[in-house]
């Protein structure tokens, strides 16, 4: 998927985890689903929304609803984490168009890998933004990312940007 003129804004978030209650005992606060419902109003029709995984925990069905009825005229991709546990097909059949476990881009004058996990350089992108650690350093002593850390890796977590879709062209910059 290349696209380096679009109409519209390309926006990304990651890791919303809707549904997900224990994420308070976590740090999270206690209305960080309604701050992300309330940001996503930034993100208008036209615009691009890339979601770099673990979208809910249960209601799937509820909570896709929700998040479809919210962003009326907007293009969505979804990037599967390692929450997200549903076939390609039910997530086509209730509202992603585009649905994978990653994606390259060029935008900005960068080829991005888009991924929910950190993946290893190839040579082949020049940024690769994923969430899955969120704002903490769960998981990302853990020998598997250990060994593929490198500088081109850029972590979006959604802690960071007070519960909201950042920019793509802001974030890259």
């Amino acid at each position: 998927m290349q696209n380096t003129k679009t109409k519209g804004n390309i926006w990304i978030i990651t890791d919303t985890h809707f549904g997900h209650d224990k994420l308070i005992e976590y740090g999270r606060p206690q209305d960080f689903t309604e701050r992300i419902f309330k940001n996503l109003s930034m993100v208008k029709p036209g615009d691009t929304l890339i979601h770099l995984g673990d979208f809910c925990i249960g209601k799937d069905k509820e909570w896709h609803d929700r998040y479809f009825s919210a962003l009326p005229g907007v293009k969505h991709v979804l990037i599967r984490g390692n929450h997200d546990c549903k076939s390609l097909s039910w997530y086509l059949e209730n509202g992603w168009p585009f649905v994978c476990d990653s994606f390259t881009l060029t935008a900005f004058g960068k080829r991005i890998m888009f991924s929910h996990y950190p993946m290893a350089w190839d040579g082949y992108y020049d940024w690769n933004i994923h969430g899955h650690f969120h704002a903490s350093d769960h998981r990302r002593y853990e020998p598997e990312f250990v060994k593929i850390k490198n500088g081109y890796q850029k972590l979006l977590a959604l802690e960071w940007t007070d519960y909201s879709p950042v920019s793509l062209e802001k974030f890259i910059k």
